[in-house]
């Protein structure tokens, strides 16, 4: 599973990519995908820009996340938006590239949101200032919890991950670097530690350690989002999550 919207860990992905198998292939013999998607010089997905192109990447993701990759067709997908199939796939190739482009540019968006979100509880003020750090990491998981782990968008699309990954290894981790959840809040774990805020001689561990102890419990608690949770809840599992990371890299 790849782990850039699960919060997984840094070793998460188990995919033929990452262990060199050979590209599996499902029963109607659709092959595993072989690379990502083509991209524009300013690194945005071919196909995507202007009016026309956004009608297509919101019919492709509607439809990907409502019926799956295998059951979307490219016809569907232009009746949907209001264009010809032709426009597709001038723009887009093929539906394996339109598939990858739009999960790209909806995990970019909901990065760039998990981003903005760390740097207004953990960013550069915070990492050198004198408050909590208990309360600046428990702010900062519950807006984040709020605005992305459990946001409908990020669910749909975790399952959507979640039957497709067989076919499409390293889906987005292998691009992404560190724009990825870990990454991120790798990034702020340093800075924390650098300022003695935090006891850290692993920022990436570390940032392990509290995806576990946070995001990871919502998502099995809930087979992401499969299962219902309380606000209580979600806050409890939090606060717990937070409290027990930062009893292990309090400074001494």
């Amino acid at each position: 599973m790849p782990s850039v919207l699960t919060g997984a860990s840094r070793g998460g992905d188990s995919g033929g990519a990452a262990s060199g198998q050979a590209p599996r292939r499902s029963g109607r013999g659709r092959p595993e995908s072989r690379q990502a998607p083509r991209r524009s010089g300013r690194g945005r997905p071919a196909g995507g820009s202007g009016p026309k192109g956004e009608a297509i990447a919101a019919a492709a993701l509607r439809l990907f996340l409502r019926d799956g990759y295998e059951r979307t067709s490219v016809d569907a997908i232009a009746a949907e938006a209001g264009v010809s199939k032709r426009t597709i796939y001038n723009r887009y190739r093929d539906k394996e590239n339109l598939f990858l482009s739009v999960l790209w540019d909806t995990y970019g968006a909901m990065m760039v949101t998990f981003a903005e979100v760390a740097e207004s509880h953990l960013g550069d003020a915070r990492a050198d200032g004198a408050g909590d750090v208990q309360q600046d990491l428990t702010a900062f998981a519950r807006e984040a919890a709020a605005r992305v782990t459990t946001a409908p968008e990020r669910i749909a699309l975790v399952r959507l991950l979640l039957a497709e990954a067989p076919f499409f290894p390293g889906l987005i981790r292998q691009e992404m670097g560190s724009q990825t959840m870990h990454g991120i809040i790798e990034r702020h774990l340093a800075r924390l530690a650098k300022a003695g805020r935090l006891a850290i001689d692993d920022p990436a561990e570390a940032a392990d350690h509290l995806l576990a102890l946070t995001t990871n419990q919502i998502n099995a608690r809930t087979l992401f989002g499969t299962v219902p949770m309380s606000d209580a809840e979600l806050d409890r599992v939090i606060t717990a999550g937070v409290a027990a990371f930062v009893r292990a890299y309090r400074p001494a």
